[in-house]
């Protein structure tokens, strides 16, 4: 009995020392001073307007953009985790609190804003350096413009009466840094060549979604918006045109392909061409016509009742015009002779 005794007193007393053993290393490790380095992001906050007030902060652009700080800290092994965990791996510099909300540029010291911080004050923790030290900030204030809109198009556009913008004006948010150094006092839509094209010239046409922009404020400038970004224009394409005589047209026959090689057609010799075609159209269509970019053709087309009933005329048609191009002489009758073939007998081509 007294051997039992004897020995769960030996190991009692072991548990006992190991125990105190461990409390003894962890307190010493929590407080003996380690050095860590931190890599953090700098993130800048603005703050809700105050008194009918906006702000916005930047990096000023005249300094090199700075997106992290590496922090070396000091401390206890417990304390530094404890700033680590406080700490997000994120320095938030927001307006009215590490930054003074007036319009102005500011330096800021990293090492002073976090030793100052109320959120990162861990005892036994030392900020030894922050690297960069400094920022260098930008404090503006938001001002509302509005500016009347006017509509730019392509060169050589011409419209009945001044293109229209709907809504008329538009409402530019932007630092007043910013809107100061503007030298225009409207905005602007401005039309691809693209869109112009698919409008039907004498009638009044809106096309969508034209953007917006104003000269001297770059797309995507600091806090700045347009309101609205894309507008509605309205406009009616001018309708300017021209005529041309074309050259001579020999005519041909066109029949079904299931006619072909049944009848034989011929075409009065004083009708063989076509002279005197007067074609209208647009100006880059005549010219088109005119440097013989488009070659227009002559043209007769026989229907089976044509055919049966041997007619002996019909009007020509021209195929080939340029868009918006159309005859405007009097159809010209071409005089046909209209027989049926004989098996055996080869057929003259009608176009000749």
């Amino acid at each position: 009995m007294n051997e039992q005794r004897g020995l769960f007193a030996k190991v009692r007393t072991v548990i006992v020392v190991t125990l105190i053993t461990a409390m003894v290393w962890l307190l010493a490790e929590s407080r003996m001073v380690r050095s860590r380095s931190i890599e953090t992001q700098i993130t800048l906050v603005a703050a809700p307007p105050a008194g009918g007030v906006e702000l916005v902060v930047r990096q000023s652009p005249g300094s090199m953009i700075i997106r992290t700080a590496t922090l070396e800290i000091e401390g206890s092994t417990a304390g530094i985790d404890r700033f680590a965990r406080l700490l997000q791996n994120r320095i938030e510099l927001r307006l009215g609190r590490e930054i003074t909300p007036r319009p102005g540029e500011y330096t800021l010291d990293l090492r002073d804003v976090l030793r100052q911080s109320a959120d990162l004050g861990v005892h036994g923790v030392t900020i030894k350096s922050v690297s960069p030290e400094t920022i260098r900030i930008e404090v503006d204030e938001l001002e509302t413009r509005e500016l009347p809109l006017r509509v730019r198009l392509p060169e050589g556009v011409q419209t009945d009466g001044p293109p229209r913008a709907e809504p008329a004006s538009v409402r530019i948010k932007a630092p007043s840094n910013l809107l100061m150094r503007l030298d225009t006092d409207f905005a602007t839509v401005t039309l691809s060549p693209g869109q112009v094209a698919q409008l039907t010239s004498g009638r009044l046409e809106t096309i969508p979604g034209g953007v917006v922009d104003v000269d001297g404020l770059a797309s995507g400038a600091w806090s700045t918006s347009i309101e609205p970004a894309q507008v509605d224009v309205l406009l009616t394409l001018k309708t300017v045109t021209s005529r041309l005589e074309l050259g001579r047209l020999p005519v041909q026959v066109l029949l079904a392909p299931g006619e072909i090689g049944s009848w034989q057609v011929e075409i009065d010799e004083t009708d063989r061409d076509l002279v005197g075609v007067l074609v209208e159209g647009p100006i880059e269509g005549i010219e088109a016509l005119r440097s013989g970019t488009v070659q227009p053709r002559a043209f007769v087309q026989l229907s089976f009742e044509d055919l049966e009933r041997g007619i002996n005329g019909k009007p020509a048609q021209i195929m080939n015009l340029p868009p918006g191009c159309r005859v405007v002489s009097t159809p010209r009758v071409v005089g046909l002779r209209i027989s049926r073939s004989s098996p055996g007998v080869e057929l003259p081509d009608p176009g000749e």
